[in-house]
């Protein structure tokens, strides 16, 4: 989920190819260091009780908190993608693969029958899907969605204005094979994450133009008569009531596949300072807890509730501005960073909740993943080398410590949003550690419905330095291009792109040998750690509060509902 700063969020997990954008969460200021002890090492990938169909009780409802309801239902929008919006899409929206505890792939049985890799020179991939699967106006699923889907996405018509084209502007064509539900997608440049793109599927209609695709769904999934809710998978919207902000769904009554469980699913929009306390007085069934100690507290106190983990991929970071201020100077950014204890910083917002904090130094991988390394060498904690560098760049010690340079301070304007205890923290530990090396960090402190669209986003910029979240996905290669290159990038907030990047994604995008990929991967990490633009703290673990006897669904690390369980083996234990 993420915070209360609802835009600018890019697309997160399976149904997509970019990174979700979150602000840091709410938590307390300090404390008691909770139950202590575990490593993340020892929390497992999927953290939710699972159970097979029959040990399931048939109907039900299952109430569920949201941070907000979507301001745009069509996730590529750029009014929507936010992890709130990504779980709600899994109800409604079909996907040809899905990811695995693990992190892997395969193809999800209730919409394609095989999804293959066809060839490589050329690059072509086929999608068969399953012949019962139809939209719930009666529309069959076929290669004319995904090619709707192309045509929108591939950045070549700009009025359509995606939040990320990633893989689909290395497609070629889509086109019909055998019959329309055989699907060929043929590209004109190789690119290994094609799988990415495959998990959230939308209606043909919805990508006709680039007005139905800015519009259609501003206020719900409609289908082409602009007023009937649609799904193409196990559940579909019954009440969308934007204005008291919840959303009520039922069984899809068109679904082809196990019967849902559960009769209802309810969302409400609520804050995130008040949800554990709804939970404790059963409002919900569960619970994000958002790394926030308070609602962790609130939730034990649930006597019918229990908690829990597993391995997480939302990191918090520093972002620095590198188009304006004392940040345009690469040298600079580094020494801002060589100032900062990061372990400390971790340990501040993470240890509280009872996990030891691994501090992460890649911007690709995540602990753990596959091919990551320590690449911390340009931003390693060392406040010496960052006076060193201050003054080798020409900043000379002043007043009180602060350094300058041609009458100017070394001044850093640090903005966070006003309903997020967590950035609060930070940012207090940020302001003593950063004047040991000679900045003055002031802390400027902004209304959270403002924080990403008046001061973060690419079109607004204003900030030196910031702090929020990247969520990150079983793609990690490409889903991180938009982020750090090109420059102008709708994601790169930061404004900055090494020269030595150009053409790198590329190729590592198009080389399908796994082992050759993850080299070029790691030299792509050791540029984008040098521009210390972002700066990673740590990935917080993903716990959950659930009633007892709820099953299938909770924390993960990369699978999710729409895994391998689905929604429809969400339910209540017999």
């Amino acid at each position: 989920m993420k915070s209360s700063s609802k835009k600018w969020a890019a697309l997160a997990g399976l149904a997509s190819v970019a990174l979700a954008i979150s602000a840091c969460a709410p938590g307390n200021t300090g404390g008691d260091k909770g139950d202590g002890g575990s490593s993340p090492s020892a929390l497992p990938a999927t953290g939710w009780v699972a159970a097979d169909r029959d040990a399931i009780a048939d109907g039900g409802t299952l109430n569920l908190p949201l941070d907000e309801t979507p301001a745009n239902w069509n996730l590529y929008n750029l009014d929507s993608g936010t992890v709130d919006d990504n779980t709600i899409s899994s109800l409604f929206l079909p996907g040809f693969v899905v990811v695995k505890e693990d992190g892997s792939w395969e193809a999800d049985k209730n919409f394609a029958t095989s999804v293959e890799l066809k060839s490589e020179d050329p690059q072509v991939v086929e999608v068969k899907i399953n012949p019962d699967a139809v939209w719930s106006d009666g529309t069959p699923i076929g290669y004319q969605d995904i090619q709707g889907m192309f045509n929108a996405l591939n950045g070549k018509v700009e009025a359509y204005a995606p939040t990320s084209t990633n893989v689909w502007s290395d497609i070629e064509s889509v086109e019909a094979g055998e019959n329309d539900q055989d699907v060929l997608i043929t590209f004109a440049n190789k690119n290994a994450d094609w799988p990415s793109i495959l998990g959230g599927i939308y209606p043909r209609w919805l990508t006709a133009s680039p007005e139905s695709f800015n519009t259609a769904w501003a206020n719900g999934p409609f289908a082409p008569d602009g007023s009937t809710f649609v799904s193409g998978n196990a559940f579909v919207v019954s009440k969308f009531d934007a204005t008291g902000k919840t959303i009520t769904f039922e069984p899809n009554p068109q679904w082809w596949g196990d019967k849902p469980k559960l009769d209802t699913i309810n969302f409400k929009a609520t804050d995130r300072s008040t949800v554990g306390n709804a939970f404790a007085n059963k409002e919900f069934d569960a619970i994000p807890i958002n790394s926030s100690v308070d609602t962790l507290e609130s939730a034990k106190a649930r006597s019918d509730s229990e908690i829990l983990s597993s391995k997480g991929v939302t990191y918090s970071h520093v972002t620095l501005n590198g188009t304006a201020g004392v940040f345009q100077d690469v040298e600079v950014r580094q020494a801002f960073a060589k100032s900062l204890d990061r372990k400390i910083m971790a340990q501040a917002v993470i240890e509280p909740l009872g996990v030891e904090p691994e501090v992460l130094n890649n911007l690709i991988f995540l602990n753990g993943q596959n091919g990551y390394e320590d690449d911390s060498a340009d931003i390693a904690f060392d406040v010496d080398a960052a006076k060193k560098q201050l003054e080798d760049a020409g900043w000379v010690e002043g007043d009180k410590g602060i350094r300058e340079k041609d009458g100017t301070k070394l001044t850093v304007r640090l903005v966070i949003p006003s309903e997020t205890p967590n950035s609060a923290l930070l940012s207090q530990q940020i302001q003593p550690m950063a004047a040991k090396a000679g900045f003055e960090v002031k802390i400027d402190t902004v209304p959270s419905a403002d924080f990403f669209t008046k001061y973060i986003t690419t079109e607004t910029r204003d900030f030196e330095a910031t702090i929020f979240a990247w969520q990150g996905t079983p793609y990690p290669i490409s889903s991180t291009e938009s982020i750090f290159n090109p420059a102008d990038s709708g994601q790169n907030f930061p404004g900055v792109a090494d020269e030595r990047l150009d053409g790198l994604w590329a190729k590592a995008n198009a080389e399908l040998d796994p082992d050759a990929r993850l080299d070029i991967a790691k030299e792509i990490d050791k540029i984008i750690m040098s521009e210390a633009v972002t700066i990673p703290l740590a990935a917080r673990p993903n716990q959950y509060a659930v009633a007892k006897g709820l099953v299938n669904y909770g924390p993960s690390q990369f699978e999710s509902v729409t895994g391998t369980n689905h929604w429809e083996n969400v339910g209540w234990a017999k």
